[in-house]
């Protein structure tokens, strides 16, 4: 029995018994020096206020004679209003300042006196006020009466404030003395119980340091990887003994912890060269993805040259067939072009600017066009086939359905350590809806679905709501040849872009309906080295 109750009062409880002891103690104390901090805070307050009431009183006072003077003098420097709200604001001021009647004998007096003088004051300027407002000529002896009063009015004031300034430094001095008194009984109190707990602390640690002492010993053994260590003997039943088989056992814990770290660490390898494996595959493929989407860039721009010389030589019997077939040649070698996925930019503004002229030709007076571009950029190196497709886009969906004539703006820029580019076009421009839908496709189309943005492309044809599943539904054969009108060209370029500089937010589309198209292009000058060169 006695065992057992000695287990339940062990190092734990004898230490919780005692600092709960210190701690209510030094709470008590501190509970009393806050009580007489506040008591005299709370005094100091009480005083302030008091000061504050009869110096406000007397400014008061002072800057109603002034206005009431220069009304008397000349009626035009005030009103009369302003006038009857300082009479207002003295009544109620005097009424706050009648409260401090009960301090002491000689504030009782000195406020007595300011009452009586306030209230024969205080009818006599209003009389002179009144009389002055009404224009007569005998307002001066009432209005002369009330400033000898409000001399000595103000006199009385000056004097109570005095007195209650004097009265309240004696009470301030013996709140302070008072405070410092509790201060040194709170400082002894502390340092005693400082000491009984320094006492008491020692004598728990000298019973309980020695098995510690043995304990850590074990323990650096157990560090420096020595797991068969010996155990300690300890006649205590507390922590001590609970902690020492406790220790016994997590060594034995740590053993059997460390073969299973071992075969866990071989696996690990295992999979990690898995993963590695898996990552090459993962990028040969998006290769072959990025080269696969530049490919498709090929014939849908081919066909499309073909379909404007045709048109061309049809209409005109051939006269510009000459002019036609040497940009489309130039355009054909540059389509045609095999390796990097990069280019120069120089090299992918002729290709725009051979496009435009082609398109020129085309187009005749209906279309003007204009490259602004800086020639320090030329070297930079940027994927192939980044303006022409949005070039495109504008010439035959904005520029062709149009009658009137349009204008066709590319402008290059470099902003910081980014390349800005914007292709702007004054042609037909497109509805809120049409842009709300192409957006969603190059969106679909930058998160990697491109599947998903042919899905958008024929809900939004039908009418109906994208729906998550639906999202990764697969598509029929001819799914992008009904793209092809909606969007496939911007969605190609934003997953290439996506590809090679890991950015979904390259590409942002705004237009109005027959305003125009403006599509803004942002890629960084460095950072494109996410693809091989070859």
């Amino acid at each position: 029995m006695a065992g057992a109750s000695r287990a339940r009062i062990g190092i734990r409880g004898r230490l919780l018994v005692f600092l709960g002891a210190a701690i209510v103690a030094i709470v008590a104390l501190e509970i009393s020096a806050q009580r007489v901090s506040y008591s005299i805070t709370e005094e100091y307050e009480t005083l302030m206020d008091t000061y504050h009431l009869v110096h406000r009183m007397r400014v008061a006072l002072s800057g109603f004679r002034s206005d009431s003077d220069r009304y008397i003098r000349d009626p035009s420097t005030t009103t009369v209003e302003r006038l009857y709200e300082g009479i207002a604001s003295l009544s109620a001021n005097e009424a706050a300042v009648s409260a401090l009647r009960n301090l002491s004998q000689e504030a009782t007096f000195e406020v007595q006196a300011t009452g009586y003088g306030m209230d024969a004051y205080l009818p006599l300027v209003s009389r002179s006020i009144s009389l002055r407002a009404a224009g007569r000529s005998d307002f001066y002896a009432d209005f002369a009466k009330a400033e000898r009063i409000a001399g000595y009015v103000d006199t009385y004031l000056s004097k109570l404030l005095s007195i209650l300034m004097r009265e309240g430094d004696l009470r301030f001095k013996a709140s302070l003395e008072r405070s410092e008194f509790y201060n040194r009984s709170i400082l002894i109190g502390m340092i005693v119980a400082g000491l009984a707990l320094i006492g008491y602390t020692f004598l728990v640690a000298s019973s309980i340091t020695k098995p510690i002492r043995e304990l850590a010993k074990a323990t650096e053994r157990l560090a420096k990887g020595d797991m068969l260590v010996s155990p300690i003997k300890t006649r205590s039943r507390d922590e001590v003994s609970v902690l020492v088989s406790g220790f016994y056992a997590m060594s034995a814990n740590i053993r059997s912890y460390i073969e299973s770290l071992k075969e866990k660490a071989e696996l690990e390898k295992r999979l990690h060269d898995e993963e590695m494996s898996l990552l090459s595959m993962g990028k040969a493929l998006r290769e072959a993805q990025l080269m696969n989407l530049q490919d498709q860039m090929r014939p849908h721009f081919l066909f499309n040259a073909l379909n404007s010389i045709a048109r061309s030589a049809l209409l005109e019997k051939a006269p510009k067939t000459e002019t036609l077939t040497i940009s489309l040649a130039k355009l054909l070698r540059s389509t045609m072009k095999e390796g990097s996925p990069y280019t120069s930019l120089g090299e992918e503004i002729d290709i725009v600017r051979e496009y435009l002229n082609f398109q020129q030709v085309r187009f005749g007076d209906r279309l003007d066009w204009s490259l602004k571009f800086d020639p320090a950029l030329k070297d930079f190196q940027v994927p192939r086939f980044l303006l022409q497709p949005l070039v495109e886009n504008a010439v035959r969906h904005g520029i062709e359905p149009k009658i009137e004539k349009t204008r066709i703006l590319v402008s290059v820029q470099r902003r910081g350590q980014r390349l800005k580019a914007f292709v702007v076009d004054t042609g037909v421009g497109m509805s809120a809806r049409d842009l709300v839908r192409l957006r969603r496709v190059v969106a679909a189309a930058t998160m990697d679905r491109l599947p998903a943005a042919r899905t958008v492309v024929r809900q939004e044809n039908q009418g109906e709501p994208l729906g998550r599943n639906e999202e990764e539904a697969p598509f029929p054969a001819d799914a992008p040849n009904a793209l092809a009108g909606s969007g496939i060209g911007l969605a190609n370029l934003s997953i290439r872009l996506r590809i090679l500089y890991g950015e979904s937010d390259c590409l942002q589309l705004f237009s109005k309906p027959g305003k125009g198209t403006i599509v803004r292009l942002s890629i960084p000058l460095k950072g494109a080295q996410r693809w091989p060169e070859s």
